[in-house]
C-alpha cells in the first residue's frame, strides 16, 4: 500500500472521529465486504470496506463529516469529507443558507489524490411536506499536476409523507478533469475541459424496521465517449435491534469530476451500527401531550400524538402493565382509575420507545430510567 493512502487515513481519521461543535447524533458506522469494479482502470477489488459519518446541528449552524474506505491485497481507496454551514429563516416558508465543504479522495493507482473545497449558496422554499431549492457553487481541487477550478449550478424539489420521500434534481456543471493514459493511469496526457447536465430522482421508503432508497440518474456530457450516461443505486436495510441494521447496496456511480471520485460498480454487505430504527427515529419527533377529563365520574386519560397509529401508557395506576389507548376524534384515550394526587406513567408511541409526556415533569425512578409525574386535582 503506497504511502499517499496511509495519509489519506490519518485524514480519514480526523475528519470523522472528531465530534464537530454542533454535532446532536452518535456516530453512524458501516462495516462489511464490498466488491467494486473500477471501469477507466479495468480492475476488481473485493475487500473489507468501512464508512463513518457523523451530522448534527444547532441554531442557525449545521455541520457534518464522512469517510469511507475500500481495501484489498496490494491496493486500496478512500475518501473524507468535512462539510458545514449557516441558514437563516428570510421570510415565512423562506430561507437561505451558505455551506462549506473539504473533501479529499486518494488511491494505490498513479492518477494519485485529490483534495477539493467548495462553497456554495442556495436558496429554499418549504411548504407543508413539498419544498424546492435553487444552489450556486464554486469549487477548487488540488490534483496530482495542478489545480482545479469550476462551478455549478443545481435546483431540486421534494416531496415527504408519513413513510417516504421523493426527490428530484437537475444540475449543470462547469470544471476540468486531467488526462492519463494506460492501465492504471501511468500516463499524464494533460487536463480538458468537462461540461455536463444531470437530472437524477431518488426515493426513500420505509417501514418500523426496514429502509428502502432507491436513485436514478441520467447525465448528458457532449465530450464524453457516450452523450448519454446513466447511473442508479438501491440500498435495503432492516433493524433487528434498534441501532443495529444489515445493509445491502448496489450502485452503478458515475464519476465525480468535481471530487475527483471514480466512476465505480459495487455491491456491498454489511451491518450499520448507531443509526435508529425508523419508528424510533419517527416516534422521537412527534409530541404526546396528555390530559385527564371526567367522564360520567370516572377519569379518561387523553393523549395528543399527532401522526401516531398506536398510543400506549403504563404507570402505578395499570400496576406498570401496559394499556393501548382508543383512537377518538384525533387523540387516544382510555379510561383509568385514578385517584387524587401525583402519578408516575410513561408513554409509547407506535411501538417505539417509552418516555415521558411532553407535558409531564421527568424524575428518575428507582431502576435508573425516566418517568413522567402525572398531577390528578
Amino acid at each position: 500500500m503506497v504511502p499517499r493512502f496511509r495519509l489519506l487515513g490519518g485524514l480519514l481519521v480526523v475528519a470523522t472521529m472528531g465530534r464537530p461543535l454542533y454535532a446532536q447524533r452518535p456516530i453512524v458506522v458501516d462495516a462489511g465486504v464490498s466488491a467494486a469494479h473500477f471501469a477507466d482502470d479495468d480492475a476488481t477489488a473485493v475487500g473489507p470496506s468501512l464508512r463513518l459519518s457523523i451530522a448534527g446541528a444547532r441554531g442557525h449552524a449545521f455541520g457534518n463529516a464522512e469517510g469511507g474506505a475500500l481495501g484489498t491485497f496490494g491496493a486500496a481507496s478512500g475518501y473524507a469529507s468535512l462539510a458545514g454551514g449557516m441558514r437563516t429563516s428570510n421570510a415565512p416558508g423562506w430561507a437561505s443558507e451558505l455551506a462549506g465543504e473539504l473533501a479529499a479522495v486518494g488511491g494505490s493507482n498513479a492518477a494519485g489524490g485529490a483534495g477539493t473545497g467548495l462553497i456554495g449558496a442556495r436558496g429554499i422554499w418549504t411548504a407543508d411536506a413539498v419544498g424546492s431549492w435553487f444552489r450556486s457553487a464554486g469549487h477548487a481541487s488540488r490534483r496530482t499536476h495542478g489545480t482545479l477550478t469550476g462551478g455549478g449550478l443545481d435546483a431540486g424539489i421534494w416531496w415527504s409523507g408519513p413513510r417516504t420521500r421523493l426527490t428530484a434534481t437537475v444540475l449543470q456543471e462547469w470544471t476540468r478533469a486531467e488526462l492519463f493514459t494506460g492501465r492504471f493511469r501511468t500516463g499524464y496526457a494533460g487536463t480538458t475541459a468537462v461540461r455536463y447536465a444531470e437530472g437524477a430522482v431518488s426515493l426513500h421508503a420505509e417501514g418500523d424496521y426496514a429502509a428502502l432508497d432507491l436513485s436514478a440518474s441520467t447525465r448528458r456530457d457532449t465530450d464524453a465517449r457516450r452523450l448519454f450516461e446513466q447511473g442508479a443505486s438501491v440500498e435495503a436495510a432492516y433493524w433487528p435491534r434498534s441501532t443495529v441494521a444489515f445493509v445491502l447496496s448496489a450502485t452503478h456511480q458515475l464519476p465525480d469530476f468535481v471530487r475527483g471520485l471514480d466512476g465505480v460498480d459495487a455491491v456491498s454487505v454489511g451491518v450499520r451500527f448507531g443509526q435508529a430504527a425508523p419508528v424510533i427515529a419517527r416516534t422521537s419527533r412527534m409530541v404526546p401531550v396528555v390530559r385527564v377529563l371526567e367522564s360520567n365520574g370516572a377519569s379518561v386519560l387523553r393523549i395528543h400524538a399527532a401522526g401516531a397509529r398506536t398510543v400506549e401508557v403504563m404507570g402505578d395506576f395499570t400496576e406498570w402493565d401496559p394499556r393501548t389507548l382508543t383512537p377518538s376524534g384525533g387523540a387516544f384515550e382510555g379510561a383509568m382509575l385514578l385517584s387524587s394526587g401525583t402519578h408516575r406513567m410513561l408513554v409509547r408511541i407506535d411501538g417505539g420507545p417509552w418516555r415521558p409526556a411532553a407535558n409531564t415533569p421527568a424524575v428518575d425512578d428507582d431502576l435508573g430510567g425516566r418517568v413522567g409525574l402525572l398531577v390528578v386535582p
